[in-house]
């Protein structure tokens, strides 16, 4: 299936889980968050982040672009994979998945 489709999939759940770190320079700290990917009016992807009555915590994960991917496994769930090269490396990664990464399950 292509990402795009599989981004449509993430977006109709009630629940997603995004989770990002930086590879290229041994091992890293890695983040989780809860709550929904939706697609804003100018077509960006946007991630918010469940805070209840706080405010609004989010991610804008940009406009569709072809260095995105997707996969889908029993233990993985669906997932879709957004590089975010900065000026040096290392660089950042997030990922958007319909499960929990297993480094945050119980």
């Amino acid at each position: 299936m292509a990402v795009i489709d599989d981004l449509k999939k993430l977006a109709e759940l009630d629940v997603v889980y995004l989770t990002r770190w930086f590879v290229g320079a041994g091992s890293s700290p890695m983040e989780a968050f809860r709550g929904r990917l939706r697609q804003a009016l100018n077509g960006a992807w946007v991630f918010t982040t469940f805070t209840g009555a706080n405010g609004v915590v989010g991610f804008d994960l940009g406009m569709f672009q072809n260095g995105w991917n997707s996969a889908e496994s029993p233990s993985g769930g669906l997932s879709v994979q957004v590089p975010c090269p900065s000026a040096g490396t290392p660089f950042q990664v997030i990922s958007v998945s319909s499960v929990l990464p297993s480094d945050f399950a119980d």
